[in-house]
């Protein structure tokens, strides 16, 4: 029985045994030297150890304990608590490297109509050139030929009268006296001379001239569009984990109360156009203004609608405004000088508040008291819902935000009341709900670079970024309180952020995203 370890049955104590655990390995709590248990434990060697160890080995040691006297309860309870924590830490990067695996199929499945794009785009290029090079071609060609033309009527009135000399020669050398051919010989011989001089001037001109045509300026500018449009960078496909973005504080405008601005304003839209002028609406005053990248404002317009809300670009000279006064989406022309002109009006069957572009033709917006919390609207004004399970929660004003992720078909939606956010993929109807300690009073989200999302956690003063799976990576600290409404700009550089403070503390930020 010497490699079996005997306990009494009559002791009352607890043991454990092979069968309370398959991977507790018994011989872990057995002094492997002499096959006995361990009865002591040695601070100073931070060893474990048998009677027979402690006679031989550690006869010396001072700091010797009984180890039926420790208590190991929350030595294990901390040990596992560090496990935890390492598994959960573990399991961040598993998410991360699906989040990666999942990006790096979805560029290389795009790779394919990138390069039929860039196919198009050089095909195009190509024809730009050929019309440039045959436009030049043609004008070169017609005053090259005007050129020639007056080359040969000089020739041809010079053989004209070099042909009516030789007539004159031929009439007086058959009917003319002697005396007569004299006088015509010393009277012409000059003219012919000149006519002859002047023939080989000709000649030896035209022998000279060396027709082509001169492309250099078109085959320079064709090679410096190929060049822009196909570098290397244009195939790259970047393999990497993603991870937290760094704002850059670029600077920041306060918002209070003027002669031309009877309320302090509340800038409860944000949207960047194409350009990067930031849009912003102003829900107090009912008006919408353009700032440019150094948020100096540029224009203001008196909104036709009492209470408007959100706003986002469509195109490079159009936004669309949610509006609070009436269930209505207004279109509006920004043109290049800042003017803004209402284009046209939706009427809308629900109340809208945040509003982002979904694809060309359509628009997700958050609802207001209505059982879907967010809902497609089309260009046209068409309302429709998603196929997929949402909460039938009602939201209250300034409750609900969304966004949507367009490479990866992905609505984000915000709930302020109760902490939340929530990510539902439309293509397989699954979601994912975020509930962490960095997110209190979530806001406004737009999109940012490699898909994450930012969303204004208000209550914490922070914008916390969440990658598309739901991951949190990090909270950046912004100079405001209550930040709310976000904006990023569609090349992922540049974001805004405005808040809802009261007591004049409401501002506009602009930030660089790295």
């Amino acid at each position: 029985m010497s490699n079996h370890k005997l306990v009494s049955v009559a002791d009352g104590q607890t043991h454990v045994s092979s069968t309370d655990c398959d991977d507790i390995d018994v011989k872990k709590f057995r002094c492997t030297k002499h096959n006995k248990d361990f009865e002591f434990y040695c601070q100073e060697d931070d060893a474990l150890f048998c009677s027979k160890c402690a006679v031989t080995s550690h006869t010396k040691c001072e700091n010797i304990v009984d180890i039926q006297s420790m208590d190991g309860h929350s030595g294990c309870d901390k040990l596992k608590n560090e496990l935890f924590a390492a598994i959960n830490s573990t399991s961040q990067v598993t998410e991360l490297l699906d989040d990666a695996d999942s990006r790096l199929s979805d560029d290389i499945r795009a790779l394919s109509d990138k390069l039929k794009d860039m196919k198009a785009r050089f095909i195009q290029i190509f024809d730009d050139f050929t019309d440039e090079i045959l436009t030049h071609a043609s004008v070169y060609s017609k005053s090259t030929k005007d050129d020639l033309a007056k080359k040969k009527i000089k020739c041809e009135t010079q053989i004209q009268s070099m042909k009516k000399t030789v007539k004159t020669l031929d009439s007086i050398m058959s009917a003319g006296t002697p005396a007569e051919q004299f006088i015509t010989e010393r009277r012409m011989l000059d003219d012919v001379h000149n006519a002859v001089k002047d023939s080989t001037s000709i000649h030896e001109e035209l022998s000279r001239i060396d027709i082509h045509c001169l492309f250099e300026d078109q085959v320079k500018k064709f090679k410096s569009k190929l060049e822009s449009e196909f570098n290397s960078e244009s195939f790259n496909i970047i393999y990497s984990l993603p991870s937290p973005s760094k704002l850059e504080f670029v600077r920041a405008i306060e918002l209070k109360a003027t002669s031309d601005n009877l309320k302090e304003p509340l800038y409860t839209g944000l949207s960047f156009l194409p350009d990067n002028r930031l849009v912003a609406v102003d829900n107090m005053n009912t008006k919408c203004l353009i700032y440019d990248v150094n948020l100096n404002v540029k224009n203001s317009y008196k909104l036709p609608n009492e209470y408007p809300y959100c706003v986002a670009a469509v195109s490079d000279d159009e936004i669309v405004v949610t509006s609070g006064g009436k269930y209505r989406l207004d279109f509006l022309n920004v043109s290049k000088t800042n003017e803004l002109t209402v284009n046209r009006t939706c009427e809308m069957n629900a109340q809208y508040y945040s509003i982002s572009m979904m694809n060309n033709e359509n628009y997700v917006v958050s609802t207001i008291d209505h059982i879907k919390p967010f809902r497609i609207v089309s260009m046209s004004g068409d309302e429709t819902d998603f196929n997929i399970k949402t909460s039938s929660k009602k939201y209250p004003v300034g409750t609900n935000y969304c966004t949507f992720i367009c490479d990866r078909e992905i609505v984000v939606q915000t709930d302020t009341d109760e902490d939340k956010i929530y990510i539902y993929n439309i293509e397989s109807g699954e979601n994912v709900m975020v509930k962490d300690k960095l997110v209190k009073s979530p806001c406004g989200v737009a999109v940012g670079p490699y898909d994450h999302v930012f969303v204004g956690s208000s209550s914490t003063k922070c914008l916390v970024e969440i990658t598309p799976g739901g991951r949190v990576l990090s909270s950046h600290q912004v100079d405001m309180k209550f930040p709310r409404f976000i904006a990023i700009s569609k090349d992922k550089k540049l974001l805004a952020v405005s808040n809802s403070a009261t007591k004049s503390g409401r501002k506009v930020s602009l930030y660089k995203i790295a």
